[in-house]
């Protein structure tokens, strides 16, 4: 009976160990979902609680009924699994501890004591369809130490909190950018010679190799206008911001006397003069016959920049290109450049350049030539002389070099940077009209104002002009009186003028009448027209002179226009006394 009494006291602890364990796993299962949001110290609770128990309960199923408990044995390695630390509530530390403080509730009407080996929550655990969202915490099955746990609680929630901020922060697939930096590096290249052709592309021109140059500067192109979407060829000095030495001016100069090495171990003028040395050399040989040129004969070198460009490679640095022309300081060579600026524009454009030895003259180009005229929305232009490098602009004509002076002889000044420069731009072609008021007659009223409406255009186009510091566009209107004189100036060549006078006839009586030049007028005495109007010699003005005259009648005592009125009162007054003398007569 003791014996009986024993086991069956034993086989109702199993009964309620095996109940207990399964309700703990169906509540895991539960609330696996919920397990993450829960603070790390309720897990290490948990697990430290689930642990303690799950060992004081396998040591007394050992010591009481080692060779029946095969089947909790096969239950007990299941507990480390279902309290990995993700049950985060207090429900299954509560459903486990119940049995050790009640060991006498047996009641669990579904439970058999023939059942026992039917507990294991195999089937359940197949069920459990949140477990897969526990598998961002691979941590935690391997923490056994409560340590362990709390690290790796942390670390979980670490993790996952980069994770969620990676979502919000930035897009799976970062864009493209749309546009590039505008204030950025730049490589730098160069023309081999003096007398290179800036416009060209061919590779033969140019150093160093595509690709190759190790020369940067900075620009921003902010601003900057696009020509074909690829180049900034105007005021192309004012977007780089820095030369590769720090510099800002608007070229860059290098020097032999330079010591300071750059790149490639070499200054930033070996550096220059290596990449185009033999180029250079063979240009000179072939040219100038000069053969015993020598890297030591040059001293200096320029580089001017002409243009800025884009897109030009995918390799580091090289996506912007400063391309420049090239001054050589040499004890045995010069250059010379013609550089032009186009109607419209604010650039010079070199358009011709040559080598020449030293104490050479330079011949004037054939490329352009002065005098040579365009027509730009019917504004005629002409390239009116070349300067010396002194005055670019051409403000002081006295400057301009005359026929006489060419071939030209450069001094020392223009050739301090071994390059002596010209200059040529093209300049409106203009010419001016004076229009000049008469009032004559013995009735003309010389203080009286006239008006006068004035018109330039070309075909349909309305061209400017100035009537002293005002400039008009297409027409105006003006008053004069007699005696008085308006000066149109700065009137394109080739417009048409037209000056017309208001009607001052149908009521007051003065006859106009003009000249143009001298010539007077044939038809339509109100309005004096000149068609494709041009210089006159010497730059003279136009003049445009308009006359109103306007005389008294003579007062005769007679007014012709009552005659015929008094003939006929004279014929009746005679006739009345005729018939009154013959009626006299009869009654005598």
């Amino acid at each position: 009976m003791i014996h009986n009494h024993s086991s069956g006291k034993h086989r109702l602890w199993r009964k309620v160990l095996s109940v207990c364990i399964a309700f703990a796993m169906i509540c895991s299962v539960s609330i696996s979902a919920f397990a993450v949001e829960a603070s790390s110290e309720t897990a290490n609770e948990n697990i430290e609680t689930v642990q303690s128990g799950s060992a004081e309960e396998a040591e007394e199923l050992t010591a009481t009924e080692a060779e029946n408990d095969q089947s909790v044995d096969e239950l007990q390695p299941e507990e480390p699994a279902v309290t990995t630390g993700d049950e985060n509530t207090e429900e299954p530390t509560d459903v486990i501890e119940a049995p050790s403080d009640d060991p006498e509730q047996p009641e669990e009407p579904s439970v058999e004591p023939g059942e026992d080996n039917e507990q294991p929550a195999d089937p359940t655990v197949t069920e459990q369809p949140e477990e897969p969202t526990v598998t961002e915490q691979p941590e935690e099955p391997a923490a056994t130490p409560a340590e362990d746990a709390d690290a790796s609680a942390d670390e979980v929630q670490d993790v996952e909190m980069e994770v969620q901020s990676a979502k919000w922060l930035w897009p799976i697939t970062a864009p493209k950018p749309t546009t590039v930096p505008t204030e950025t590096k730049a490589a730098i290249y160069y023309l081999s010679s003096p007398d290179g052709v800036p416009g060209s592309n061919d590779t033969d021109y140019w150093s160093p190799e595509s690709d190759q140059s190790k020369l940067l500067g900075e620009i921003d192109v902010t601003n900057a206008t696009w020509k074909n979407n690829k180049n900034v060829v105007s005021n192309v000095s004012n977007y780089i911001t820095k030369w590769p030495d720090g510099t800002t001016s608007s070229s860059w100069t290098v020097r032999r006397t330079d010591n300071e090495i750059k790149v490639d171990n070499k200054t930033y003028f070996n550096y220059i003069l290596d990449s185009i040395w033999e180029a250079y050399k063979k240009n000179v040989r072939e040219k100038l016959q000069v053969t015993d040129l020598t890297e030591d004969d040059v001293t200096e070198i320029t580089l001017v920049p002409f243009k800025i460009s884009r897109d030009n490679s995918t390799t580091e640095n090289q996506y912007y290109h400063i391309d420049c022309t090239i001054n050589i300081k040499c004890s045995k060579v010069f250059a010379a450049k013609f550089w032009v600026k186009e109607p419209e524009s604010n650039d010079y454009k070199l358009v011709d350049a040559a080598n020449y030895k030293k104490d050479s003259s330079v011949n004037k180009t054939s490329i352009v030539q002065i005098g040579s005229t365009r027509e730009i929305d019917g504004i005629t232009y002409i390239l009116d002389g070349w300067y010396p490098e002194k005055d670019p602009n051409g403000n002081d004509n006295n400057s301009k070099i005359s026929n006489e002076k060419w071939p030209y002889s450069p001094n020392e000044t223009e050739l301090a940077d071994g390059t002596v420069n010209f200059y040529a731009h093209y300049a409106p072609l203009y010419t001016s009209v004076d229009i000049k008021k008469n009032v004559t007659g013995n009735m003309g009223d010389k203080s009286k104002k006239f008006n006068f409406i004035i018109s330039v255009v070309n075909g349909n186009t309305n061209l400017p002009f100035k009537i002293g510091e005002t400039q008009y566009t297409g027409s105006t209107t003006i008053t004069l009186s007699d005696k008085q004189t308006t000066r149109l100036t700065q009137v394109p060549v080739g417009a048409t003028v037209t000056i017309t006078e208001d009607d001052y006839y149908s009521n007051d009586r003065y006859t106009p009448s003009y000249t143009i030049d001298d010539n007077p007028s044939v038809s339509n005495n109100r309005e004096a027209k000149i068609t494709s109007i041009s210089r006159r010699d010497n730059d003279v003005s136009h003049e445009v002179t308009f006359t109103n005259n306007k005389d008294a009648i003579p007062d005769t005592g007679l007014d012709l226009n009552t005659t015929p009125y008094i003939l006929a009162l004279g014929i009746v007054a005679a006739g009345a006394g005729v018939l009154l003398f013959r009626r006299r007569k009869r009654w005598n």
